[in-house]
């Protein structure tokens, strides 16, 4: 299972999960529990329990009897007020995904020592953060990440989170970690052009940055990112690569992933659509995920 969700009905809410790309109902809650055990999550990643007009997000980690689990959470309420909840279970490094073409990640390994900005780009639950964390996690000195919210507890990194409350935006937390000088540093998403400026300005003073973009494929990252800045020579000047990520189901219901990435250096540009075909040829995927994925 890697997401639960908690959906609300006419009067009662339903639970589904999914894994790889089925969604599987199996079971209803009666609102008075949905409700309590919505509330309990929304206590446990530290929101705000009676707000439920805005998405909130949050994430909480809890034993189990083969370890830890890091949930990622989020909620959002209806025009009714009924609020839905998503629970995304998160692996840890050591149980990350694996990559139908294990040689694509050492390609990126050598490709992403520079001081220079790269950009992770891929839908929600992609793995983009994991994929960050593994090369980040060969970096010689010290990594800060800056998450909404931290999504993977990794002990040898400065973790930081960001609260608007009291406002630790992401700019204001870039600007801080700078002072900190760190050898990587890991921007969970820019949205926002603040944001882009200030994972900028951090990779134009010597530093290498890792960030994500939400962007439909790899030619969409760097546009995407464009858009949000007022210049775009400061982007040629920084950006050292491109990497983009799906994670797609084989024949036997079993999740990994296909990169494609573009660099500053001359190396081979990944062809995506050339990978799904060979992968469908020799039988590993479907031909239906070759189609949804043109």
């Amino acid at each position: 299972m890697e997401d639960l969700y908690i959906t609300p009905q006419k009067d009662q809410w339903q639970l589904q999960f999914r894994q790889g790309n089925k969604r599987i109902v199996f079971d209803t809650l009666k609102k008075e529990h949905a409700e309590k055990l919505i509330a309990r999550f929304k206590y446990l990643g530290q929101m705000d329990v009676g707000e439920k007009r805005k998405v909130q997000l949050g994430a909480i980690t809890y034993e189990t009897a083969v370890g830890k689990q890091r949930l990622r959470l989020s909620i959002v309420g209806n025009y009714e007020g009924k609020e839905s909840l998503v629970l995304r279970f998160l692996q840890p490094l050591a149980k990350s995904a694996h990559f139908y073409f294990p040689e694509q990640l050492e390609i990126i390994r050598q490709m992403t020592n520079r001081r220079r900005l790269y950009l992770f780009s891929g839908p929600t639950g992609s793995g983009k953060t994991t994929l960050m964390y593994r090369l980040a996690k060969h970096s010689v000195g010290q990594v800060i990440t800056i998450e909404d919210p931290v999504e993977i507890e990794e002990d040898t990194f400065l973790q930081l989170q960001t609260n608007t409350v009291i406002g630790q935006t992401y700019d204001t937390l870039i600007q801080l970690a700078l002072r900190h000088r760190p050898d990587c540093l890991i921007i969970g998403e820019i949205r926002d052009s603040l944001t882009a400026k200030a994972a900028i300005r951090a990779a134009l003073t010597g530093h290498k940055v890792f960030a994500t973009v939400h962007a439909a494929n790899l030619a969409q990252t760097k546009s995407r990112l464009r858009d949000l800045l007022p210049s775009e020579n400061e982007l040629d000047y920084c950006l050292g690569g491109i990497i983009y990520q799906r994670l797609l189901t084989d024949i036997n219901q079993k999740t990994a992933g296909l990169l494609a990435y573009q660099f500053e250096k001359e190396v081979p540009l990944s062809n995506w659509q050339q990978n799904l075909r060979q992968l469908v040829e020799e039988g590993r995927i479907h031909e239906e995920i070759l189609q949804q994925e043109q």
